[in-house]
């Protein structure tokens, strides 16, 4: 832990962030004012090493984006976190030349076509689950009902998942959901089993390839190298987790902010469903969902951040949805403007460790949200139950209901 000769009663000076219980989206009125002053605030989480705060945009992406501050060196440090205990591990944990070398690879296999030729399988999932929901009866758990569904049907169509092993998907995803009851025995037993299964797929593929991602990723090359099968492993489950937080965070997210008040955006977007693709960069960006601690970097060196001295083995934590909310950015940053030119948002990252299913994010909100809007024009909603202090800010429980539903 970095001592501070001047603050010798460092861990009680310290301020703590995040600033609220994390219940809601809104962004945080206290951003506002640490974006106007020079310097970073040095703060403290829930678990972990003090961590510098970055709030502005520009040093935002310098601090995503320049190989002077690292991921890798999170790994065996108490690094600043809301969880207790948190193994890292995967594709965001390592730094060039690995973390090169494993993007490059995985890249191969994601491909921009393969990618957008997922859209019919997503939308056909969001539809039969909108069905069968509708079918149950005048309203769901947009949550457990909707989005943790789609999902895991998203993820294993993708990878070529056959039905008959889904339920390992699903038993892993169903751990995750927030306020689920599953302890860490059970939790571990879960991610074992989805490992195992996810081994077996991988010798299958290697045998008899298809046309889907796993196989691609089997395959996928670089000169003499390939991906080992502890790397498709550790990949396959990174992705799960991945998508898992996106889908299930953000289409409630987005429900939230469209439905609420006069109904202004949702009845936009139903009558002009080409603005979709552009309301959802808009509504990723406004929505203030990534988690405290989500964006962690160590310096490598001694860097001045927005007018403030890094020393080299210092953390920073970056408030992304302070820099997506920032005036010199964002023109009027609170206004949510589905004209806004599109891109420059930070939701999924910056640089080296950009998201690389970013595109696959955007395909299943698209289609969630095309689904809803176009079959329950009157979805409304009933009952939220919000995280508290969450890895990813959004609700536990989103009632919703539709026309004909309960008042």
């Amino acid at each position: 832990m970095t001592a501070f000769p001047d603050l010798p009663d460092a861990a009680e000076a310290l301020e703590h962030f995040p600033f609220d219980d994390g219940r809601g989206i809104e962004v945080n009125e206290r951003f506002r004012e640490l974006r106007q002053r020079k310097g970073l605030l040095r703060v403290r989480l829930a678990y972990g090493e003090p961590t510098w705060l970055v709030t502005r945009y520009a040093d935002a992406r310098l601090v995503l984006g320049d190989a002077r501050f690292s991921r890798a060196m999170s790994v065996g440090r108490d690094f600043p976190r809301q969880e207790e205990a948190t193994e890292l591990a995967g594709l965001i944990t390592l730094d060039a030349p690995e973390h090169t070398r494993l993007r490059t690879l995985l890249l191969k296999a994601l491909t921009k076509s393969r990618m957008e030729a997922q859209r019919p399988a997503v939308h056909a999932a969001a539809d039969d689950l909108l069905s069968s929901a509708m079918n149950a009866g005048p309203g769901m758990d947009i949550l457990v009902d909707y989005a943790q569904r789609m999902s895991v049907l998203s993820i294993c169509d993708l990878l070529g998942v056959p039905v008959s092993d889904r339920e390992v998907f699903e038993s892993t995803s169903a751990a995750l959901m927030p306020g689920s009851a599953v302890g860490a025995e059970d939790m571990m037993r879960r991610f074992s089993a989805l490992r195992t299964c996810t081994e077996r797929l991988i010798a299958e593929r290697r045998a008899r390839p298809r046309d889907d991602l796993m196989s691609a990723m089997v395959q996928a090359r670089d000169e003499d190298d390939r991906l080992t099968d502890t790397e498709l492993i550790d990949l396959v489950v990174t992705m799960l987790l991945a998508r898992f937080e996106a889908i299930i965070t953000q289409i409630p997210n987005c429900v939230y902010v469209l439905t609420r008040g006069d109904r202004a955006l949702w009845n936009r977007l139903r009558a002009n469903p080409a603005e979709l693709p552009a309301a959802v960069e808009e509504l990723l960006r406004n929505n203030a969902s990534a988690g405290a601690g989500l964006f962690v970097r160590y310096a490598r060196e001694d860097v001045n951040v927005g007018g403030t001295l890094v020393r080299a083995g210092e953390a920073l934590t970056v408030a992304v949805e302070s820099a997506n909310h920032d005036p010199a950015r964002f023109e009027d940053p609170d206004a949510i403007d589905f004209t806004r030119p599109p891109g420059g948002h930070l939701t999924f990252g910056h640089g080296a460790h950009y998201c690389v299913g970013a595109q696959l994010g955007r395909i299943d909100l698209q289609e969630g949200l095309r689904v809803l809007l176009t079959r329950t024009p009157e979805l409304t909603v009933r009952d939220i139950t919000w995280r508290v202090r969450p890895h990813i800010r959004g609700p536990e429980a989103m009632r919703v209901t539709w026309q004909g539903g309960p008042e």
